[in-house]
């Protein structure tokens, strides 16, 4: 069963007040049907038992795939890049081959998912994106808001990413080659694998590769 915490909650549309047990750290071989109830977001649907009403409530979430040796920690709105648990550190002691992975959005956390299920580096699927983006913003004329890595498939020699552009944050997909993947992948390899062995949970986002980019062309 999932560890959960108690919480009262307050009914956006009766506001009548109820006490409910939110899970706030979930194991894929203790859960197995939790990853698919995250990935079609029906995780985080919470039934007001007055009026009936569904609603997303948004909570901190450590998800766990032990098989896979993944870690994924959702924080709503995190915006720090680096997050020490002291407690989950001390309590399991073999964490050094674990990637652990802190996230603020439920679309962020399902990406993470998609990549580590498939032994794919987050790093180079940022990187990768960071240099379609900018190829979607020339293509559409909109600002791209923000993207997320849906669909990676080396046989077809293709990469899917999903951007969401403009101030209607229109969804955009968009499929480019593998290639660009392997080409991401050879720069974390030459200046970025001693990234892996920092304490805590990382935030490997776009502000991560942009960051990683710049230093990146510092060394050339």
């Amino acid at each position: 069963m999932a560890e959960t915490a108690e919480k009262i909650v307050t009914c956006p549309m009766c506001g009548a007040r109820s006490t409910v047990n939110i899970p706030v750290s979930v194991n894929t071989v203790r859960d197995p049907e939790v990853r698919d109830r995250i990935m079609d977001e029906t995780f985080f649907l919470w039934k007001c038992r007055k009026c009936g009403m569904n609603s997303k409530m948004l909570h901190p979430l450590l998800y766990s795939d032990v098989d896979r040796k993944f870690m994924v920690y959702y924080i709503p709105k995190v915006s720090r890049s680096q997050i020490c648990d002291e407690k989950l550190e001390n309590e399991f002691s073999d964490l050094a081959d674990v990637r652990r992975r802190v996230v603020d959005s439920i679309n962020a956390m399902k990406e993470k998912i998609v990549i580590f299920e498939n032994s794919y580096s987050d790093m180079a699927v940022e990187l990768s994106k960071l240099a379609v983006a900018e190829v979607v913003s020339k293509i559409t004329g909109q600002t791209v808001y923000e993207g997320y890595c849906t669909e990676i498939n080396k046989t077809q020699n293709q990469i899917t990413f999903q951007f969401f552009l403009g101030a209607n944050h229109r969804s955009y997909i968009h499929t480019t080659r593998y290639d660009v993947y392997n080409r991401s992948l050879s720069i974390v390899k030459e200046c970025f694998q001693d990234v892996e062995k920092k304490r805590g949970f990382l935030n490997i986002n776009q502000n991560w590769a942009s960051e990683a980019l710049r230093r990146y062309k510092g060394y050339e």
